[in-house]
This record gives C-alpha cells, structure tokens and sequence, in this order.
C-alpha cells in the first residue's frame, strides 16, 4: 500500500511539474524586420512611391534593430531621400537578382536603368545583409566592371581638401574582396596633389604618380564620360522596374538556353523579335522584355549573343557542330557567313555553357581558330588592344594559355596566372606568334582553312544566290609586305560574274598591287617620319566557271578553283595555283561599294 501511495505521489508531483511548465510564458522571438530579400525589395518600393506621391516620410528609427538591419534600413531610407527631388526619375529604378561569385546564392541589386548600383545585398545565415551602399552619385557611385567584378568610388571634401578613392573588389560569400584600394589627396583651394596612396594588406601607402596612373587607368577606362556601357550591361541582373507598366511575361517568347536545339530555335525567335539591332538600345534595355527568361544564366546568354550580333540583320548566323576539344562531345559554335565566330557553347553533365571571351574586357572583338584548335581572340577599343591565347579543356573548362595587352601605359603578359610588364620588342614577338597564318589571308579565312569548321545558316535565303551577287561587284582586300618585301604593299581584287546561264558563267578579276616609296621631293627632318608617294598598278584574268554537281567550278590559266554562293558573302575557293597573284586557299569576298562592272 505504501508503494502504491507513493507511486501516485511522484506521478502527482510529476503532472504538477508539466501543469506548471506549460502555463510559464515564454518571449516571443523579435520577428526579424528585413527576413528575406522579398522584404528588403517592399520596403524599397514603399519608400519611393511615398516619395513619388509626394508623402513626407517618417523619421528613421532603428532603435529596436539590430546592426544588419540598421545598415539596410539606412541604405533604403539613403536611396529615398536622395530621390526627394527628383520623383520623375524614379522610374528609373528598378532590383534583379543574380549570382556573382557561383556559390548558388544570388545578391539582389538596387539600381538605375543605366547600370548605376545604389546598394548590394547577399544572405548570410539565410538573411538579407547590405554588402555594398552608394546612394549619392554626387560623391561616390558604384558600376559593374566585366566579370564578377565591380568599380567603387568614394569622395569627400573637408576645408577644400578632397579625397578621393577608387576600389575594384568582387564578391565572395557574404563578404567582399578587394582587388585594388587607391586613390588621391587635392588641395581644392591650390589646384595641387597632395599625396597618392594605395592600401595593401589593410595598410595605407604613399605611391608614385606613375604607380597611381598604372592603377588609375583600367578604372578611368570605364568609368568616364558616362555611366553606360558593354561591360555594364553584360554584367547587369534582368531589372524589374517596378513604377514602369507591368509587363506579361507569360505572353513572351521565351529564352531557351537548355539544349543546342533551343539555343538554335532562341536565335532563330531573336532574329524574328529583334528587327534592327543597335547597341546603344540593347545598353538601354529596349531589347529586354522580348523573352521571358527562366533563370539568370538565360538572361546573361541572351544578352551576350545580342552583344556579339547575333540577333544583327545585317549579317546572317549560323552554325555547326564540331569537337574543339576532343572529349567526343560536340561543340556548338555560332557564326557568321564569313566565319566570324560570336559564340561558343560548350556542355557540361549534358547542360550547354557559354564560353565567355568577354571577361576580361569588353569592346570589339575577334575570334577564330588555329591549326592547333586553340581558340584566338583580338580584342579591343580606343585604349587597349589585347591579344588571347585560350584552350578548351577536357572538362569543357577555358584556359587562357597567354594574353598580351598594349595600353597607354604599357605592354603587359599575363601567362599562367602571372602579368607583367614586357618591352616593346617582347611584344612584337609575341604578336608575331600570335597572328600564325600568312599575312594574305584574313583570321576567319584561316579558321576555314586549318579547321573542320562549315557554315550551315539559321534561316533560309528568300532569294536565288547566284543571280543577286551577280548584281554586284565583291572585292577583298590583302596585305603583301612581308611577301612582296615593298612599303605597305598591299592588293585589292575585284570579282564580278557576266553571262550566267543554269550551267556556266564567266568570272572576271581586277588585281590592284599598290606600295609605297619614298618622295623625292619631300626629305623629312624628323626621325621616324617620312614622305611617301604610291605605286598602283593593274592586272586582269578572266575565267569561266562550269557547274558540275551544283558547284561552279573553273581549270583555267594556272588557277583551279570553285565559287561558293552566300547571301552576304561569296567565297573564292584556290585549290591550285601557278598565278602569284593568287595563293592557295579561301578568301572571302565583300560586296564591293562601288557598282563600277569590271571590264
């Protein structure tokens, strides 16, 4: 019985306890104030269209925040109080989302139609944090530079003494890296530099003038006149504008980039949606709302292939398939007509990848192959001219073998990982390695040449070939200094077809040689330059061409050959040759400006 009783009475004690523990309230977690970025984007949007609608704001309190949400709260309240007087322009701004270091988390972007970036946020523990804040351009803005990278510039100015600093950093994780922290010390007041300094390792330096240009100058490169450009918008997230009219991306085409078929077929819909492509209105985002995208990597392929012309009219795509790397996987390559590569997809676990040649700098560019497979780019503007060396790698990775770069400020060599700076005679050489092919021949003409490379085009002629390039006089151009061992020889030939019938045609050729040789009546007192007069001459043939299994084909006065018909183009095919004038090999024919017939 006493057992039994004392049983009961620690059961009793026992159900007391949870009795007592269940009516004990507990503190309510403080609900965090920006949770997801979804947050973050509401409070931004509630701010401006106070702003928009004239509302005077309540005053900031973050009394009840934490650090995080403090330095978001202000960074939010910033953007809106710098916008105070300008409501017009707030349809300008607008968010996207998109991965910059490939972790698998996208930051989210505050920023203008013209790529200027007010705040960066990423997630750390699964939480909006600010990484980046810049919200008057009066003192310091922040901009894409290519790549994973960005440009920050900070100024400020205390008893007319300004300071002014310059940053490129990237992003990784939920910090960021930077890769260059410089920058300048003025007297307003005596128009003088004071100091140039440059931050390593968390230490602040002096430097020299000459050190301070050299780090300057990729920075000025992008970064003056205006705020727009390639490198941004490459870089740049899809932006949602949300005080612009809403638009139904269920109606739109979408962006397929999941197979080498819908790459295809999302070219094709580009060159149908996309009536006359210009840069500056792809800068602006004219061409943005055409697709639907799925993911950023859609977006970003899409704004790549519009970059490099894809969508162009003035030059038909097409493409081929065709291992680069010999890992029994195809590549897909699209080109031009006249086999100017734009763009190279690669895959990997069965997805396709883009090859991106545009990371490093952003401006006009050339690509084409070499009789090793490796794949050259020509890359260039007003201040730099690059020269790259890359290979695809087994696993579909892209390898730059070797760059060199002439800039303003010097030539420079960037090889396994390492640049430096070279002299002008290093540099020659090395730009006579690059350009590998005989110096009549143009790089797309060679990529024809030494590659199994054929050109199959997207959408189909609407016109018989043969008869609309007869029509018109094609021209190619060649230099022949190294071979001719003459000043700046050079050739121009001129190709018309007369008398066209189903089964014949006469071709006829106009061969200019011009070089140059010096003035006799002119003697230069400056080294270096000289007076130079020019020597043309001309030279014709005339051959005809017979169609045999649907190709004109010519054997006639020491040259053998074919004619390939284009819509843009017309390729002149020397299998054999006894005529210096023309060398063994494709050449690739321009529709020539002038209407002038050959005789």
């Amino acid at each position: 019985m006493k057992k039994l009783l004392s049983v009961l009475l620690c059961l009793s004690f026992l159900l007391t306890a949870v009795a007592c523990k269940k009516e004990t309230p507990q503190e309510p977690e403080t609900p965090s104030v920006y949770a997801t970025y979804d947050d973050v984007v509401a409070e931004f949007i509630k701010l401006l269209t106070a702003k928009q609608s004239g509302e005077e704001l309540e005053a900031l309190n973050t009394e009840d925040m934490d650090e995080r949400e403090t330095a978001i709260a202000e960074a939010l309240y910033g953007i809106a109080d710098f916008y105070e007087k300008k409501p017009d322009l707030i349809q300008r701004l607008g968010y996207g989302y998109k991965d910059m270091d490939g972790n698998g988390v996208s930051e989210l972007f505050l920023l203008t139609d013209s790529s200027i970036i007010y705040a960066i946020f990423t997630l750390s523990d699964g939480k909006p944090i600010l990484l980046v804040s810049s919200c008057d351009i009066s003192t310091s803005y922040c901009k894409f530079a290519g790549g994973d990278r960005f440009f920050l510039t900070r100024d400020s100015v205390t008893d007319h003494i300004e300071e002014a600093n310059y940053y490129t950093f990237r992003i990784e994780g939920d910090h960021l890296v930077y890769d260059l922290a410089y920058g300048a010390i003025y007297d307003q007041e005596n128009k003088t530099v004071l100091e140039y300094f440059q931050t390593v390792d968390g230490n602040r330096v002096t430097i020299d003038k000459e050190t301070f240009e050299e780090l300057y100058w990729e920075y000025e490169r992008t970064t003056t006149a205006t705020f727009t450009g390639p490198s941004c918008k490459l870089s740049e997230p899809y932006i949602h504008f949300p005080f612009r009219e809403s638009i139904d991306t269920a109606a739109l085409p979408v962006a397929d980039f999941s197979s080498y078929d819908a790459i295809l077929s999302t070219c094709k819909a580009m060159n149908t949606q996309i009536e006359e492509y210009k840069q500056r209105d792809w800068i602006s985002g004219k061409y943005d709302n055409l697709f639907s995208f799925q993911s950023e990597t859609d977006f970003a392929y899409y704004s790549y292939l519009l970059y490099t012309g894809v969508a162009s009219n003035d030059y038909k795509i097409g493409y081929d398939l065709i291992d680069l790397n010999g890992d029994g996987q195809d590549e897909l390559v699209l080109l031009f007509e006249d086999f100017r590569i734009r763009a190279i997809f690669t895959q990997k676990e069965g997805v396709p990848v883009l090859l991106n040649f545009l990371s490093l700098h952003i401006g006009t560019f050339d690509c084409w192959l070499d009789d090793q497979g490796l794949i050259r780019i020509e890359r260039g503007d007003n201040d730099l001219l690059g020269f790259d060396t890359y290979e695809l790698t087994q696993n579909g990775d892209l390898h730059l073998k070797s760059s060199i770069l002439m800039t303003e400020h010097g030539r420079y060599l960037t090889r396994d990982g390492k640049t430096e700076k070279i002299s002008r005679e290093e540099y020659l050489e090395l730009y006579d390695d690059y350009y590998c092919y005989a110096e009549y021949f143009d790089s797309n003409e060679y990529t024809r040449e030494v590659s199994d490379l054929t050109y199959t085009p997207l959408t189909q002629p609407t016109e018989d070939l043969v008869q609309s390039a007869t029509a018109k006089v094609w021209s190619t151009h060649d230099d022949r200094e190294e071979t001719t061992g003459k000043y700046g020889a050079h050739s121009t030939t001129y190709m018309t077809f007369e008398n066209v019938t189903d089964t014949q045609m006469d071709v006829s050729f106009k061969y200019e040689f011009t070089y140059y040789y010096p003035d006799p009546d002119h003697v230069s007192t400056v080294p270096g330059i000289n007076y130079t007069l020019p020597d043309t001459t001309e030279s014709f043939l005339k051959v005809t061409a017979r169609k045999e299994n649907g190709v004109f084909v010519f054997d006639e006065n020491g040259i053998k050959g074919r004619i390939e018909f284009g819509q843009d183009y017309q390729w002149l095919i020397i299998e054999q040759s006894t005529d210096e004038r023309f060398h063994v090999g494709p050449y690739c024919f321009r529709e020539h400006d002038s209407s002038t017939i050959i005789s």
